[in-house]
């Protein structure tokens, strides 16, 4: 079976995933330089700026390597192919200073917010699988709220990939989100009662 034939498999990261996420992550310059912490770092501008690159992706391997990173990867044929980043919201400082996503979010709210799929793996699907698999682990992990960013977009408006990394209104839709009544930029889903 061809690596593009090979089913989509997708899980929890773990702290020895480091390889993986390396391969992922690395030689693609989209996000080599984020290493996905933009959330976590506090401050934009200049902070963010002397961030980027190396530093990030140390900072994020070293939270990696200690268990602080929650998220779900997608693999083809054992080959990672796309990310996606969750936590509960206060691992995610920039959040607090975001003016545009302001709005009084409930206890044990967990944020989704960053989506990667390797070019030549989109349009696939895998973020779609992503998000159920982040969704599933969060509320297994005690999440009550799950709140996610989708990108701003007009009717007929098609993004970029790399202009789509916070996922899109018709992606969280699917999943059962729907925009908060504080904000409509904040989907929310909540946990189903049993």
């Amino acid at each position: 079976m061809s690596e593009q034939a090979a089913p989509i498999e997708c899980r929890p990261v773990t702290p020895k995933d480091t390889g993986a996420i390396e391969q992922l992550f690395g030689a693609n310059s989209v996000c080599r330089g984020c290493w996905c912490m933009h959330w976590r770092v506090e401050k934009g501008g200049k902070s963010w700026q002397a961030c980027w690159g190396e530093p990030n992706r140390r900072a994020f391997l070293k939270l990696l390597k200690q268990g602080k990173v929650q998220g779900a990867l997608a693999f083809a044929a054992d080959k990672p192919v796309g990310w996606c980043n969750f936590g509960p919201r206060e691992d995610f400082p920039r959040l607090k200073r975001s003016r545009v996503l302001t709005y009084k979010a409930a206890p044990d709210t967990w944020s989704i917010n960053c989506f990667f799929i390797a070019a030549g793996w989109r349009k696939r699907g895998i973020a779609g699988a992503l998000l159920k698999t982040a969704t599933k682990t969060a509320f297994e992990r005690g999440a009550r709220v799950l709140e996610a960013y989708p990108t701003p977009q007009k009717p007929g408006q098609k993004l970029v990939a790399p202009f789509a990394w916070t996922g899109t209104r018709s992606l969280f839709e699917k999943a059962g989100f729907k925009p908060s009544a504080d904000n409509e930029r904040v989907w929310l889903r909540k946990r189903s009662s049993r």
